[in-house]
């Protein structure tokens, strides 16, 4: 059996997971260090996180290796990491590194779950101040500049390192949205309904949701809340120049569909709807690169192409912008879910 030492990451991705990528090496080679770094920085986020792991040596199962620390692991001794915000050439800040342990996955499914090692080691850092405020939103992230990522191994003298441009803030056209009455009306009706909005400058990859939040009271003064998502389906730009008008439609029937199968149904229970959110993900062109890069292929030939955008290593240093309006449920849609339910269990009720 061919002896290969295996590479395996776990990846911030947005919506924000982790995802698995593996490459084959021939240890018989002389062994030289392999940096994998993995970031996306999130301008709503005060703290933004960065994993810097190594490639190791073994044979046999790779997800083995990947659950022990010293495999993939540097000594956090010999790691120097810093954030530099770039305004053309010029340092304006510097964010610095400090490595974290942060708790793996519970889901006794996933690769990384370890509960005898259930945790995780990233690299935080922290922004200082706030770049913007607009309205109730903290920008932390100035989204005007660019950010360059390094990695000093004290040990070895080598040095990795990224760039990455942000995703900058956009407009939401329909639904309007009005923030002193934030309502919503999407009814039980086969007509088009329109999410639109102008592309952001740097982006390439959209994705839509809408996130449906309501109550459901079990007893006298037991209520809990839950949220459920309608994925309204991902769209890509055809220019990063921020000059394009995209949208997507769905029709009512559908969403009214979807609920009926995402709420369990139990007539011992009485819900009311309460609010929806309209979130909007974006990403650039280097994210939606290996994104695509990465999806699954219909060819019979497996072999991709591996893209990173990590200079003396393996990786993606990147960026996102996730953009939300929380709107109110308008009472004839209320009305409508109350009553599309009444044939599946009565439970959902309208606010009097």
């Amino acid at each position: 059996m061919k002896n290969t030492i295996t590479k395996v990451v776990a990846f911030f991705a947005v919506m924000v997971l982790f995802t698995a990528c593996e490459t084959d090496f021939d240890v018989n080679a002389t062994y030289k260090d392999i940096a994998i770094v993995y970031g996306i920085l999130d301008p709503s986020q005060q703290y933004q996180y960065i994993r810097i792991n190594k490639a190791y040596l073994g044979e046999g199962d790779a997800l083995q290796y990947a659950q022990i620390a010293d495999s993939i692991n540097y000594d956090t001794a010999q790691i120097f990491a810093k954030i530099d915000e770039l305004k053309g050439d010029a340092v304006q800040q510097s964010i610095f590194l400090k490595p974290l342990w942060v708790k793996r996955s519970d889901d006794p499914n996933s690769p990384f779950y370890n509960p005898q090692f259930p945790y995780v080691l990233v690299y935080e850092g922290r922004f200082p101040v706030p770049a913007a405020i607009a309205g109730s939103d903290t920008v932390w992230v100035n989204t005007d500049h660019r950010y360059r990522l390094e990695v000093h191994n004290k040990k070895t003298g080598k040095v990795v390192t990224s760039t990455t441009l942000m995703v900058k803030d956009f407009n939401i056209s329909k639904p309007l949205y009005n923030p002193n009455k934030p309502y919503i009306k999407i009814l039980n009706k086969d007509n088009q309904n329109t999410v639109k909005w102008r592309a952001a400058v740097n982006g390439r990859r959209f994705q839509a949701v809408y996130r449906f939040y309501y109550k459901e009271f079990t007893g006298a003064n037991d209520t809990t809340y839950h949220s459920l998502d309608y994925q309204l389906g991902v769209i890509k730009s055809q220019r990063t120049d921020g000059t394009e008008d995209l949208e997507i439609t769905f029709s009512g029937t559908a969403f009214y569909k979807y609920l009926g199968s995402a709420i369990p149904a139990n007539p011992q229970v009485q819900r009311l709807p309460w609010k929806m959110d309209l979130i909007i993900a974006v990403i650039p062109d280097d994210f939606n690169i290996y994104l695509e890069v990465n999806e699954p292929s219909s060819s019979i030939v497996q072999e991709r192409p591996e893209y990173t955008n990590i200079e003396n290593g393996y990786g993606l240093f990147t960026s996102r912008f996730l953009k939300k309006r929380t709107y109110n449920i308008d009472t004839e849609m209320a009305a409508d879910i109350r009553n599309f339910f009444q044939s599946i269990d009565g439970s959902f009720i309208v606010k009097q």
